[in-house]
């Protein structure tokens, strides 16, 4: 029984990932990376000074990408957050909520929950994949580097847990802005008002795949698809897309549906119909060719809330670090090429 209590009292207190309570805006993001960096660095370097390993770029390699991973998610998640509670407060003021809801929302938008069970799935799951590495030598026998070992079994077990955490608050704010985009009216001539739903997913997307694009900087060819760090790539981008539009489409269609049928009953002559409308408030002058104007306008209204602009861009950040990891493994097979 003390144990339970103790365990409750531990997750009803840890309401915050330390990413988002570490930069406390006391310092510029620029500032608390180089810091965060340069410890790292640091430590990096006293490990390959007790192994007693030379001072080469091979040695510093995966502990630099290590490092800039580390700090890239410190600076971006809690950006990301902030991007994300900005488009919860804007969906919120457009929604149509008595001021007792609205309360409710906004002390559910400002309270994280505990992220306990997600930290324990991801060291479990980062204890199988040092089992991959290789790193569980050091249980079973001497590694010819042990500090070396150690600190790369800490890299996997940490970067599983941040980006893991980083995830999972990605994955709550888009829940909830779905969940509060029902409470939105649709607009058909207005779908601009819900691309929150739709930026909350790039901007968590972009997130995510930047950290990977660190730690794949060092060329497709070194990437293995067993890892349990690429299986997850496509999954989570396929939740993170998901999540913030999950039911919305139909909403729309449902609207379309709804005002198609009210267009048609207009052009056969019922014009009360058109009451029910969109449009229902500008009828003085509206004729037949207007209406089938109107309609073709509905038609052709997208059924999720994106705009040219913004899926080409998020296209082409998806892109990016595809051609990074390939241009990382040329540059290495052409210096291979060069000194051999």
């Amino acid at each position: 029984m003390p144990a339970i209590y103790y365990f409750q009292q531990f997750m009803s207190k840890a309401k915050n990932s330390i990413l988002l309570r570490v930069p406390d805006g006391r310092w510029p993001p620029l500032v608390r990376g180089i810091i965060v960096f340069v410890v790292l660095m640091l430590l990096i370097t006293g490990v390959i000074f007790s192994d007693d390993r030379p001072i080469v770029w091979e040695t510093y390699e995966f502990g630099t990408q290590f490092a800039l991973a580390v700090t890239f998610i410190l600076i971006v998640t809690p950006i990301i957050n902030r991007v994300h509670v900005r488009d919860l407060d804007y969906l919120l003021s457009i929604s149509e909520m008595d001021e007792a809801e609205m309360k409710t929302w906004k002390s559910k938008i400002s309270q994280h929950y505990s992220l306990i069970i997600e930290t324990i799935a991801a060291f479990g799951v980062a204890l199988l994949h040092c089992y991959l590495q290789g790193y569980m030598v050091l249980f079973t026998g001497t590694p010819r580097f042990f500090y070396s070992a150690i600190w790369g079994a800490f890299q996997v077990i940490a970067m599983w847990i941040l980006i893991t955490q980083s995830t999972s608050i990605f994955i709550r704010n888009m829940t909830l802005m779905n969940e509060l985009s029902a409470k939105v009216k649709i607009d058909l001539l207005n779908m601009e008002r819900f691309m929150p739903l739709t930026r909350a997913g790039v901007w968590s997307i972009l997130g995510f795949i930047g950290v990977y694009s660190i730690l794949f900087a060092g060329g497709v060819d070194r990437i293995r698809l067993t890892d349990p760090s690429v299986l997850i790539i496509a999954p989570t981008i396929f939740w993170m897309v998901r999540t913030p539009l999950k039911g919305f489409r139909k909403r729309v269609v449902k609207e379309k549906e709804r005002e198609l049928a009210i267009i048609d009953a207009a052009i056969e002559g019922d014009h009360e119909a058109m009451k029910a409308s969109r449009i229902g408030a500008n009828l003085a002058n509206i004729n037949v060719v207007d209406l089938i104007s109107y309609k073709r306008i509905i038609q052709t209204t997208f059924e999720i809330p994106v705009n040219i602009p913004t899926a080409s861009r998020f296209v082409f950040y998806l892109i990016i670090p595809l051609l990074t990891w390939i241009a990382a493994s040329m540059v290495d097979k052409i210096v291979d090429y060069l000194i051999t």
